[in-house]
């Protein structure tokens, strides 16, 4: 009989424990227990719309040139559209979600009425980072 190995392993807020692997010839016997924090918590199709909407409502209220604001809301459209879709590219809409909020960062830069703008949208788009999955690295967070 071949040794088992018994491991246990944690990656950012979850936990992979109890995997057991038998030797070559043997029986191979694995099993997991995944468990996800709560800051990595899927988010629903719905929920990724409602958090893309309230970052609508803030740029629209705000005091920025309206030709920004077209300009982000433009892209932040493009990140609804793809979430409400059967198979969403989440790709597309990670590059679209960074056109929009490069539009809002150079806007709070340059423009006084963008000040405290971008303090209020950074934890929105911190909320919907986990939907990104593997594409969440073209947003640079």
């Amino acid at each position: 009989m071949g040794k088992k190995v018994s491991q246990s392993l944690n990656f950012n807020n979850s936990q992979v424990s109890n995997s057991q692997i038998g030797m070559a010839g043997e029986n191979l016997s694995q099993s997991q227990q995944i468990v996800q924090g709560d800051s990595e918590k899927q988010l629903s199709t719905d929920d990724v719309v409602e958090l893309v909407t309230q970052i609508e409502a803030l740029l629209r209220s705000s005091a920025l040139p309206e030709e920004q604001k077209q300009k982000a809301l433009k892209h932040l459209d493009s990140v609804k559209e793809e979430a409400k879709g059967e198979e969403p590219d989440k790709g597309f809409a990670a590059k679209s979600l960074q056109r929009a909020t490069k539009v809002l960062k150079d806007a709070s830069d340059t423009v006084d009425a963008g000040n405290g703008l971008w303090k209020r949208l950074e934890p929105i788009i911190t909320k919907l980072i986990p939907w990104f999955g593997e594409a969440k690295s073209f947003l640079g967070f």
